[in-house]
């Protein structure tokens, strides 16, 4: 679901995904969460999700995503 959701949101003429916010399961992190802004996204790869750094989350990692406030997945 996240996949296609974050589809939705590169592609869709009138979304921008600097506008997203994405949380998953960062080990480690406080909490073991971690949320990134949209515009450290590079491109979606083969069941990962890749920053602009090279890091590779996932897709099953990801437990939520928000767009302009609003939730639109949450695992």
């Amino acid at each position: 679901m996240a996949k296609n959701i974050l589809n939705m949101i590169l592609w869709h003429p009138e979304m921008r995904i600097d506008q997203a916010k994405i949380s998953y399961i960062h080990r480690g992190a406080p909490g073991n969460l971690k949320t990134i802004k949209g515009s450290f996204v590079n491109r979606l790869e083969n069941g990962f999700l890749i920053l602009n750094d090279g890091t590779q989350i996932p897709f099953h990692r990801i437990i939520k995503i928000e767009y302009n406030d609003k939730t639109l997945c949450i695992r």
